[in-house]
């Protein structure tokens, strides 16, 4: 899909200025919103709880529900004291089943803090619900998955913000800014460095603990692999801020391709405006001798087609994404120092490397003037992208006003850039034991591969009642008209 298409299909409708000038109209603007939180493990705790508990003003979370009771019961005590440590008082309700959660009317919104291969079921009974939901990245673990959310959200009118939060940070709106504009002419090549996980895990049996429902947490996947810790998440609360198992481990996460790849080429759909056409490249994977459990890829060797731009994604690229153009001029961006946790397996700035923002020159990072810019980065003349600074905010601004198309990372652009990620491990798995690799087509306007094989792998994983077609029957909705497009 070409650029104009692919901006068409992101943005239509959202032609209102970003500010935040109190105006909302809507009946939710007129009173707090109330928030519940599925999910409460390491992201919770340090990234998305702490972003709207900055916003006393806005909203209050009334409920947190986990299906490990200590991390629910651990939310709870979390959230209590945040607000205790503000002079409020605000009783903080405790789930195991989300289920129960979602039967309370009174929550406008839930953010979703969970393992990627519960996003669809989960967000998907969200919306049904009537709940507006700060999703986390990845946005599905599959692409129809993500496509059933993303249309869902759309016939609801419903407001999905996800995880995508590079996206209200100043050296990558700067950046894409000025490579939409033009400052480094046409772009020729995208170079995209995601990092790599390492080999670990344990595959010995252990007890599963009672105050955990195991098989809610395996959901869709297998429901035989024996528990182990290392496949789920380390449940000491001292270590709650620690990188969770499950994220180097399919089926329930794809490795670094979806984990980073939903910052990284997020920015890089972003920045270019189209979809690819087309992957190829090769993968290692994990080494898995001995007890060792995790099995997602280590090094990788990616190049997508993208409307004549080559995207090449590798593991021995610095973390960031490098814009260069057909003259050789280029623009950086990435976090520099920043992590979202201290687990977190970001490579230090060393000597030689590039911050959180370079060019080939620095003219080239020059601010725009107002005659230079023909398009902002949603290209049809919403001013968001210059003004956002906080990913909750803006996710709670959207709510108020109950405006969908107010988000700075909305359901369909996260469908589409998730879509970029997952391809990448649709080659790699089809890849698997061939020392050439594959390579696939891509026809984003009716989002299949054409290759019987690798179509399979744009399926959702099901089993009993963890099936996302049998959950939206009962509510009316047919999964097999959900997973197409919209025109």
């Amino acid at each position: 899909m070409d650029r104009r298409s692919f901006i068409s299909g992101i943005v239509a409708g959202s032609s209102a200025p970003f500010l935040f000038n109190g105006c909302a109209t809507s009946f939710l603007a007129n009173r707090k919103l109330n928030v519940g939180v599925i999910g409460y493990g390491r992201i919770a705790n340090s990234m998305d709880v702490p972003g709207v508990l900055q916003f006393t003003d806005r909203c209050v979370i009334t409920s947190v529900c986990d299906c490990d009771a200590v991390r629910a019961g651990y939310g709870k005590s979390v959230i209590e004291g945040a607000y205790a440590a503000k002079g409020i008082c605000q009783p903080v309700k405790m789930y195991t089943d989300y289920h129960e959660m979602l039967a309370d009317k009174s929550i406008d919104v839930v953010l979703l803090c969970i393992p990627d291969h519960q996003h669809a079921i989960v967000a998907t009974d969200c919306l049904i619900a009537g709940k507006h939901i700060f999703l986390q990245k990845p946005f599905a673990q599959t692409i129809q998955e993500g496509r059933v959310i993303a249309n869902l959200a759309t016939q609801k009118r419903l407001v999905v913000q996800v995880g995508a939060w590079q996206r209200s940070r100043p050296q990558f709106r700067k950046v894409v800014q000025l490579v939409r504009n033009g400052r480094i002419g046409k772009v020729a090549r995208v170079e995209v460095g995601l990092g790599c996980d390492r080999a670990g895990g344990d595959r010995t049996p252990e007890k599963v603990p009672s105050t955990f429902n195991y098989d809610a947490w395996l959901g869709p996947t297998d429901p035989t692999v024996p528990y182990n810790w290392t496949r789920c998440h380390d449940r000491r609360l001292d270590r709650i801020w620690a990188r969770p198992g499950w994220i180097q481990l399919a089926p329930y996460g794809w490795g670094m391709i979806t984990n980073w790849g939903a910052h990284h080429l997020d920015i890089t759909a972003w920045g270019l405006g189209c979809d690819p056409s087309a992957v190829s490249g090769t993968c290692e994977w994990m080494d898995m001798s001995g007890n060792k459990l995790w099995n997602v890829h280590t090094k990788y060797d990616l190049h997508y087609n993208c409307d004549g731009t080559d995207v090449h994604v590798n593991d021995k690229f610095q973390m960031g994404i490098k814009f260069i153009g057909e003259n050789g001029d280029w623009l950086w961006c990435t976090r520099g120092a920043m992590k979202v946790t201290a687990s977190d397996p970001e490579p230090k700035v060393e000597p030689g490397q590039l911050g959180p923002i370079a060019a080939s020159k620095e003219s080239l990072l020059a601010d725009m003037t107002s005659s230079e810019i023909k398009c902002d980065v949603l290209a049809n003349g919403n001013e968001k992208f210059l003004t956002v600074s906080d990913h909750f905010e803006n996710f709670l601004e959207a709510v108020a006003r109950e405006d969908p198309q107010y988000t700075v990372c909305d359901a369909e652009g996260a469908h589409k850039s998730t879509a970029f990620c997952s391809l990448g491990r649709m080659c790699m798995e089809m890849g698997r034991g061939k020392k050439e690799g594959a390579s696939l087509s891509w026809d984003a306007a009716k989002e299949v591969t054409g290759n019987s094989a690798a179509d399979e792998l744009l399926k959702p994983f099901a089993r009993g009642k963890y099936d996302l077609r049998k959950s939206l029957a009962p509510a009316g909705y047919d999964y097999d008209k959900l997973i197409k497009p919209l025109v």
